[in-house]
């Protein structure tokens, strides 16, 4: 059946300002743009009531998993009151045998406050672990310890630490690989619940007309038969229509390689290898070339560069590219090295993942090679009233240069990092046009168009994945993905994009979400 979109505002992200007045589509592909006079070869006509048509968006990195359990759990992201988040914590009781509950940032709170180990156990007898909002660090509780045999003998992994206190016991509170651990501890989920998660999830995306996410889950929840088969069952074109991209993490990747699963083409596809090369500014773990202001401090190299090299190596051995998470300058620096001396394969690309902190050379040196860089901005947004006095003034020139990288050429993906911030693609881009936060305007030489800021959810996010051919743009040939906005996003004054809605998503030429229903 032939259906007809028109009197709406079509944009195509094809240029600047081109529109089409209808666009017509069959089984989930778009025949034909062009004028409403299409309508006399349509079945079905939609009237789009003047409202405002872009291709589906998409976010190029997520948590997919993560973002459905803090939907269901217990999530302290927004919560601004001590006394508020310790009443929460104390009445909240999971399903599951430990309480998960994600978001805790201490920049919510007067004086940055930390809380310990012992206020935790005061608020729950459960074992307990409390996720900070970076998802590189955490807070266990002592029934969480004492169930995971964890005390101060225990050694310190390698690219992760837990903390000690002066007599050298444990706090409680873990850092990158020694956290990585202890989440990985705590699950207990099923096929079942990962589907259940992922649904939630999805359903929410649709909300604010995202059609497609890359995401990375394959190492949390058990072996990573479980979310792969929670994927392959929930999502599809004769299921609940959505396209993932799925990472593979180190942890799990040989065994990923060996069982060569099955995917599902245009729906659930394998991505490059993922790995961690530091942690976040958050924690003071990402790591950078010059120290922490006022300390000797340079975060966490979580890979030695021989371990480094042999991951890429092992990536390069089976014809894949590489996903790197790097926030530091020095992190960063380590994997172009890494890349430069081990290629990626032709016609594939390399991820850099967050590339939050750089320096003129290492863009240039980036520019040259065959990598692309997953940004998160509304990272700007959150990390504006306290990051410059972590980092220092000096270094503030380059932090999420994206205007800079975009002139060398960089091809940036947007994304949001979900659940670690909020998923709105609106929030990104009127970051990305504005620089404003709460406390201000940051560096507002480096705001990109508004065209440019949607391509990056739109165009670039589907050439990132190999995808430009049939998607990230309407035209003919191209996937049926769209977002209906109740305005034009295109044209309205950049402060109007924060009340903006989604009115319908469509996927594969079907109405996925409807705000009126």
């Amino acid at each position: 059946m032939k259906t007809l979109y028109y009197n709406g505002i079509i944009h195509t992200m094809k240029a600047p300002g081109d529109t089409v007045e209808a666009v017509l589509e069959e089984d989930g592909i778009i025949l034909r743009t062009g004028t409403a006079a299409l309508g006399s070869i349509a079945d079905e006509l939609v009237d789009l009531g003047g409202k405002t048509m872009l291709p589906g968006l998409a976010d190029t990195h997520q948590h997919l998993i993560m973002l459905g359990k803090k939907l269901k759990s217990l999530a302290l992201h927004e919560v601004q009151d001590i006394d508020e988040m310790k009443h929460l914590i104390n009445d909240f009781e999971s399903t599951h045998e430990w309480n998960l509950i994600l978001g805790y940032d201490e920049n919510n709170f007067p004086d940055q406050y930390r809380m310990s180990h012992d206020e935790l156990d005061a608020l729950t007898d459960r074992p307990t672990l409390v996720t900070r909002v970076c998802q590189h660090a955490g807070l266990v509780n002592t029934r969480g310890l004492e169930l995971l045999g964890l005390d101060g003998s225990t050694e310190d992994p390698e690219g992760g630490y837990y903390e000690r206190d002066e007599d050298g016991n444990l706090t409680g509170w873990a850092y990158d690989k020694a956290f990585e651990a202890l989440r990985a501890a705590t699950v207990d989920d099923d096929v079942e619940s990962l589907s259940e998660d992922i649904e939630v999830a999805v359903d929410y995306l649709y909300t604010y007309g995202i059609t497609n996410v890359h995401t990375e889950d394959m190492s949390y929840y058990g072996p990573y038969e479980l979310p792969l088969e929670a994927y392959m069952k929930t999502l599809g074109p004769d299921r609940k229509k959505f396209r993932v991209n799925l990472l593979r993490h180190e942890a799990v990747y040989d065994e990923m390689v060996r069982d060569a699963p099955s995917f599902l083409k245009g729906w659930v596809e394998k991505d490059a290898m993922k790995l961690f090369m530091d942690g976040a500014f958050g924690g003071k773990t990402a790591l950078v070339k010059a120290p922490y202001e006022g300390t000797d401090d340079h975060g966490i190299q979580i890979h030695s560069v021989e371990a480094l090299e042999s991951l890429v190596r092992k990536a390069r051995a089976n014809g894949d590219a590489i996903a790197v998470h790097v926030i530091g300058d020095r992190a960063c620096e380590l994997v172009v090295d890494a890349i430069e001396k081990y290629p990626v394969p032709e016609g594939k690309h390399d991820r850099l993942i967050h590339c939050s902190l750089l320096d003129a050379s290492l863009i240039e040196r980036m520019s040259r090679l065959a990598v692309i860089c997953d940004v998160q901005p509304t990272f700007l947004t959150s990390d504006m009233p306290w990051v410059e006095s972590y980092l220092g003034s000096e270094r503030m020139e380059y932090l999420y240069a994206f205007r800079t990288m975009q002139a060398h050429g960089l091809l940036l993906g947007g994304s949001s990092d979900a659940p670690i911030e909020a998923v709105n693609p609106l929030l990104g881009i009127h970051t990305l046009v504005t620089r404003k936060g709460e406390t201000g305007v940051y560096n507002e030489g480096e705001r990109i168009s508004r065209h440019d800021a949607f391509r990056m959810y739109t165009h670039n996010a589907a050439a990132i994945i190999n995808r430009e051919d049939r998607a990230g743009l309407i035209a003919s040939g191209y996937y049926a993905d769209f977002a209906i906005f109740d305005r034009d996003v295109m044209t309205v004054e950049a402060d109007e994009l924060l009340e903006a809605k989604v009115e319908k998503t469509i996927i594969d030429g079907t109405t996925v979400y409807d705000s009126h229903n």
